[in-house]
């Protein structure tokens, strides 16, 4: 295996659990006589160092040559990953399959190809029970080939019959992949353009969908197929701004998986990413009842399967659920539950801090701030916002940049800070005039900070009132909505009218 660089094989013994290394050393204990063995002493070397300092290992092994290092490095890469296929492969349909498949083989090269169809049975009845198409697909070529090659007693119109399961298949499979190809198109769209900004747009989109979808016959697809489908189906109508139909979909999704137990064991990264949009598609509704019902899933099944999860699954599960928790309460408005929340979220983005991109970790902080300002705590929600606004990182999305400086606006203003609004205000304006356009919520959160800086105090209320109902009818516009997903600029209107708090316009929103 062409692996020897030093980091490489580092991460890749960081990344063991217990499990895996306590496997790993009977491993090498089987296969090896000597625990003197120098790859071993390499693994024992790296294991034990928190970072990695390759002139301490070459001082512990002794100062070998470049060449032999590279040579021990390979070697010790190979060993683990060998370890690790033993280890997953009773975990792993697609694992064990492909052992039947290739033990197949050689006992077909050895003339005992009786014995090498009963493989191929075994491997077949694993595949159809995983779904598995591919490998399906590939025991039945194999066992095409035997059979016309050998008199196999299974009868005359064996052949005949692998021919036309093999048609099926294939056509199953040609499904999955163009399938699997619209998914990927809907997900590479929503990248590139995000959503959809006006009606041409919209047009655009539907049909370029439907010119990718026909002619499958949906009524005829399998399991799989399915899947594929109502994936893409969430991200089109996710484009499309319509979260009652995205949701209506990620629901199918959940429930098919749901109806195969064994899939989900196969991937629970698929599973819980279906509930994930079900839960982001529950927040864009507002449909808290939903949202509540999800999120307690997912956190059953995680807390319940933890110990079984790899390390991806382990951060896909913290970033669903406490996303979801986060979620949750800006649904329902219970800001002060945030005591028992963000240290467990924070403590978790430390653990994760080198394997969380920056834009994951600042939609987390941008929650935060909107949850610390909703429990009358805006000043800690600055201390995020600004780790927002002065990323430098070009990839972070622009959006929640800009989102994140009207809701500093607004942090500042609960406190009083009319010096720093003004700074603040003059700054964003150079900054929003810079950007080649930006959408009407905006433009006009920034107009209401001007004309809140123009008025006296006592004619404020005066504002608010003018600017809600600004606001209520750019609501209406459905390519304009999801800007109060983000920020939820009408609620804190509400309550600066009305005299109340934020926490308390939400609550008695969320019950009406």
């Amino acid at each position: 295996m062409p692996i020897s660089q030093s980091i490489q094989v580092f991460n890749l013994i960081k990344s063991l659990t217990k499990a895996e290394k306590r496997h790993f050393s009977l491993y090498i204990n089987r296969v090896q006589n000597s625990e003197d063995v120098l790859f071993i002493r390499l693994f024992n070397i790296l294991e034990k160092q928190k970072e990695f300092n390759e002139q301490q290992i070459l001082t512990d092994l002794g100062n070998i040559s470049k060449a032999q290092f590279s040579n021990l490095k390979r070697h010790l890469y190979s060993q683990i990953i060998a370890s690790l296929r033993v280890v997953h492969k009773e975990k792993r349909a697609h694992f064990k399959v492909r052992e039947y498949i290739d033990y197949a083989h050689i006992l077909y090269g050895k003339g005992l190809y009786l014995q090498s169809l009963k493989l191929l049975k075994k491997a077949r009845i694993l595949a159809q029970r995983h779904h598995l198409t591919y490998m399906l697909l590939s025991i039945i070529e194999f066992e095409k080939t035997i059979e016309t090659r050998h008199i196999t007693r299974s009868g005359s119109n064996r052949a005949l019959v692998l021919i036309d399961e093999s048609e099926i298949i294939q056509q199953n499979a040609n499904h999955i992949v163009r399938l699997s190809n619209l998914r990927i198109r809907m997900h590479a769209k929503y990248l590139q353009n995000g959503h959809v900004k006006n009606k041409q747009e919209a047009e655009n989109l539907k049909s370029y969908y439907y010119e990718k979808l026909n002619p499958i016959d949906l009524e005829a697809i399998g399991f799989i197929e399915r899947i594929y489908y109502v994936q893409s189906r969430v991200w089109y109508n996710y484009i499309l701004l319509d979260f009652n139909s995205c949701m209506r979909y990620a629901k199918e999704w959940v429930a098919l998986l749901d109806s195969q137990p064994t899939i989900i064991n196969r991937d629970i990264d698929l599973y819980f990413r279906g509930i994930h949009y079900v839960l982001t598609s529950a927040v864009h509704t507002k449909d808290h009842h939903t949202h509540s019902k999800y999120l307690k899933k997912i956190e059953a099944i995680r807390k319940e399967a933890y110990g079984t999860f790899n390390t991806n699954t382990q951060i896909i599960s913290f970033l669903y659920v406490h996303v979801g928790r986060l979620d949750n309460i800006m649904l329902s408005g219970n800001f002060n539950s945030n005591n028992s929340i963000i240290p467990k979220t924070l403590h978790r983005i430390r653990k994760y801090k080198y394997k969380l991109d920056d834009h994951k970790i600042m939609v987390l902080y941008y929650k935060f701030a909107w949850i610390y300002l909703g429990d009358n705590n805006p000043s800690k929600g600055i201390l995020y916002l600004n780790k927002i606004i002065n990323n430098e990182l070009n990839n972070l999305r622009e959006d929640l940049q800009d989102y994140a400086r009207i809701l500093q606006l607004i942090c500042h203003y609960e406190l009083g800070n009319y010096d720093i609004l003004d700074y603040l205000l003059q700054t964003y304006s150079s900054y929003f005039n810079r950007k080649m356009s930006i959408n009407i919520f905006l433009k006009q959160a920034m107009k209401m900070f001007h004309a809140l800086k123009s008025k006296g105090e006592l004619d404020h209320s005066l504002v608010f009132k003018n600017y809600y109902t600004i606001f209520s009818e750019i609501s209406k516009d459905p390519y304009e909505r999801r800007a109060f997903i983000y920020l939820d600029l009408l609620s804190w209107l509400e309550s600066k009218i009305l005299g109340i708090s934020l926490q308390e316009v939400i609550q008695r929103n969320t019950l009406v």
